[in-house]
């Protein structure tokens, strides 16, 4: 494949078969029993870097016939900008579709209204832009189905060192929420195709030095793990998705599954500990007092 390709940086490594394709779909369709039988993925980016495209292509390669899917509205129409919490529903996901952040209106949302989203304290159909919670957070109680299990940051890696100062450092405070809310988060790159790696090779696409060099600046200027970054396609042709499309779409749903099911185990430890220390020091402090 030439000089243009590297596995010194590479961190993934899909098979690009259909047997693989088949595991991938049939493992995803289970319900995962950690997250009560549905995986909420929350996806966060900028205007135009392809959340609407992404959620189409997620919903066609876990369509057991690889058809494409559109119901998201995509492109910069008015109704694909709508400012809404929205979310579409395939099999063992939810996916959940939000406005960008650089045309948030509302200063405060990141710190405020983002933490409600990841506690699912905020109804689906919800106009963010409007969106400005009393501090009261009993008027907002959490609604289990709501609750994101996980998410996924947005970027077209073609611009992505194009982001302003400014944007990249809300999207630091972003990530550093989610981290804190530990939910599992990852971040995917759309439009790679616009690095210039030539269609025969894009089952290569993680060893393409292009795409490995984006993913060292991000993880850079971000402190986040490259092995944390992925790439997905948004480009199909007719009424089928290829098996390349597929494979790299379901390879991060799958890495996804995966992380949060520990990450809820481990948690879930942490809750079981922490309420076992209580019930000690309940039962010490009545044995005191009589």
């Amino acid at each position: 494949m030439g000089s243009e390709f590297s596995k010194d940086g590479c961190f993934h490594f899909p098979t690009m078969d259909r047997w693989n394709l088949d595991s991938l779909r049939s493992n995803l369709c289970k319900p995962p029993e950690s997250c009560g039988g549905c995986i909420n993925i929350l996806l966060v980016g900028l205007v135009g870097a392809g959340k609407s495209s992404l959620i189409n292509t997620f919903l066609s390669a876990l369509d057991r016939q690889g058809r494409t899917i559109t119901c998201v509205p995509t492109g910069m129409n008015n109704e694909s900008l709508t400012p809404e919490l929205r979310s579409y529903k395939a099999g063992s996901f939810k996916f959940w579709d939000t406005t960008g952040w650089n045309v948030l209106k509302y200063p405060d949302w990141t710190r405020r209204v983002l933490p409600m989203i990841l506690e699912g304290r905020v109804h689906n159909g919800t106009n963010l832009q409007h969106f400005k919670p009393v501090l009261e957070d009993s008027k907002y109680p959490v609604i289990p189905e709501n609750v994101i299990h996980g998410v996924a940051l947005i970027f077209n890696i073609d611009t992505i060192d194009l982001i302003s100062e400014n944007d990249m450092e809300v999207f630091q405070k972003l990530q550093t929420i989610v981290a804190q809310k530990y939910v599992h988060r990852v971040v995917i790159g759309t439009k790679f195709e616009l690095l210039g790696i030539p269609e025969k090779h894009n089952a290569w696409i993680y060893e393409y030095k292009p795409l490995q060099r984006k993913f060292e600046m991000l993880a850079e200027s971000t402190g986040l793990d490259m092995r944390s970054m992925f790439v997905v396609s948004n480009l199909w042709r007719g009424g089928q998705i290829e098996m390349i499309r597929c494979i790299l779409a379901l390879y991060v749903l799958d890495n996804m599954v995966r992380n949060i099911n520990q990450l809820r185990k481990v948690i879930g430890k942490a809750d079981s500990v922490q309420r076992c220390e209580t019930i000690r020091f309940s039962t010490v402090r009545a044995l005191q007092w009589h």
